[in-house]
């Protein structure tokens, strides 16, 4: 009988279609896991090529898992760290544990690379693996408001976690092929927003100085009649004042959308949810 190889990704164009076509396979042909955009996401990231492993049986892709590599600020310092992003099994494949052993090959490369965490966002699914299975943090669920009107973002709050972009990361993370982004502009900064696939709502996906605006992507200005918004993340900086905005009730979300935090070091970076800075643009919702 067979068993399983495992392998670190190949990002060559042979192996970014046979991940397209796995992805496609699991997640269906509408989340346009096509081979242009794995290779965006994949490849052309500023701060590294992603990270990760998969699973073989024979010729079979059987399994993979990937983690984008992301720098944040962190209690004042810059650390690299690693996003973790899409995780598939081949229904031939299920029920073997494929993913914990792919994830822990992801973080012990990932370490060696000299990445130090691993933040991401599960679903209410998802959860109690990350956190029994892979030694994850649960941080908190994110925060849902829906509303009108763009919330002012304070760009100088002090936070103990915060993404850290620059006009080449964003350069990057707006040429998304999949989506084309609208910005509306403010005194001093931009906020991204995209479409949520629903008539007249609209997704509020973070906020920047106006200075990271990058030149030469896609963008289009944001114009006619203002839609719904729906902000989610965690900001205690953000600013309501003026804006039409509520909770979204959790009875109507799809599945609350879990903040994991997993130290890869022995220095205990495991922020406290009161003190993060996280927006929609610093995961893959958008």
């Amino acid at each position: 009988m067979s068993e399983y190889r495992f392998s670190a990704l190949d990002l060559s164009p042979n192996g970014i279609a046979e991940t397209s076509t796995l992805l496609t396979s699991v997640f269906g042909s509408e989340a346009k896991l096509t081979p242009e955009f794995i290779h965006w996401e994949y490849n052309e990231n500023p701060v590294g090529p992603a990270v990760g492993f998969n699973a073989w049986m024979d010729d079979e892709l059987a399994a993979h898992y990937v983690t984008q590599p992301m720098v944040a600020t962190f209690n004042g310092h810059q650390r690299r760290g690693l996003l973790s992003l899409n995780t598939a099994t081949h229904e031939n494949h299920r029920g073997k544990k494929l993913f914990t052993i792919l994830a822990d090959k992801t973080y012990e490369a990932g370490l060696h690379q000299g990445y130090e965490f691993v933040i991401g966002v599960a679903n209410a699914n998802s959860t109690p693996g990350f956190l029994k299975n892979l030694n994850f943090t649960l941080i908190c669920p994110l925060q849902v408001k829906f509303g009108a009107g763009v919330p002012s973002a304070v760009l100088n709050g002090k936070y103990q976690y915060t993404r850290f972009w620059d006009k080449n990361m964003l350069a990057w993370r707006l040429s998304n092929p999949k989506l084309q982004y609208e910005i509306v502009k403010q005194k001093d900064q931009f906020v991204v927003l995209a479409p949520t696939g629903k008539y007249g709502i609209r997704a509020v996906l973070g906020a920047f100085p106006l200075d990271l605006l990058p030149e030469n992507i896609n963008l289009k200005s944001r114009g006619g009649v203002n839609p719904v918004n729906i902000w989610m993340g965690l900001d205690e900086h953000l600013s309501w004042k003026g804006k039409l905005y509520f909770n979204f009730p959790d009875k109507l979300k799809p599945s609350p959308l879990n903040l994991i935090f997993r130290d890869l070091t022995c220095k205990n970076l495991i922020p406290k949810p009161e003190q993060i800075r996280f927006m929609s643009l610093d995961f893959d919702a958008y």
